[in-house]
């Protein structure tokens, strides 16, 4: 009796580091000058840390535009839709916040089971927690994409850059459902002035 219960926990456990190694997805295979772009980049965003810019959107949800602010020491994020309606998206301690204001509709939940978690640490690892799962290197152009080791499932993070000199042109986002949602990113600007309240949400 006890020999059978060992080997059918045995069998559980097998079948339990099976799965999480199906879950894994492998890392993209990279060139030697590959890794020199993913140096460049790597330490282009360690100094990027507070930024703000306007943006133009396209995805499943259509086309919309708008203004977004990060500060990545403090792992916040807002983003203030104009077109096609007001809305804001919200990340501060540890929660999203996406808030209608045509309906007054709000819906939350952890950043941590978002792609956004990823571009919201103040350095990012490209090994380990974060995988980089693609890197395309295109006349002008990087894309670099990423998703995290223990949830690939989340979705994929892809960075955009313009090249010489490098900078952060857009933001792609996968979600667990496949829709895409890529943002364009225009007259960015490093450290703003934020201002006090920036990413706290009042009710319109």
């Amino acid at each position: 009796m006890l020999m059978r219960v060992v080997l059918r926990w045995v069998v559980l456990m097998g079948f339990a580091l099976l799965s999480a190694c199906a879950m894994t997805p492998p890392a993209a295979v990279l060139s030697a000058d590959d890794q020199v772009a993913l140096a460049q980049i790597s330490a282009y965003l360690d100094g990027l840390q507070r930024f703000q810019a306007s943006f133009s959107q396209t995805g499943a949800q259509g086309e919309a535009s708008g203004f977004v602010w990060v500060d990545r020491p403090g792992r916040e994020l807002r983003v203030e839709y104009g077109r096609p309606g007001p809305r804001t998206i919200l990340a501060a301690g540890g929660r999203l916040l996406v808030a209608d204001h045509l309906n007054g509709a709000t819906t939350t939940l952890p950043v941590a089971r978002t792609p956004l978690d990823i571009l919201l640490a103040a350095h990012i690892p490209f090994s380990g927690p974060v995988l980089v799962s693609g890197l395309v290197r295109q006349p002008g152009s990087l894309q670099l994409s990423l998703v995290k080791a223990s949830a690939p499932g989340q979705g994929t993070l892809t960075l955009r850059f313009s090249d010489q000199p490098l900078a952060l042109a857009g933001v792609t986002i996968r979600d667990r459902s496949d829709q895409l949602t890529v943002l364009d990113l225009h007259d960015l600007r490093r450290d703003p002035d934020f201002g006090p309240g920036r990413f706290s949400y009042t009710r319109k």
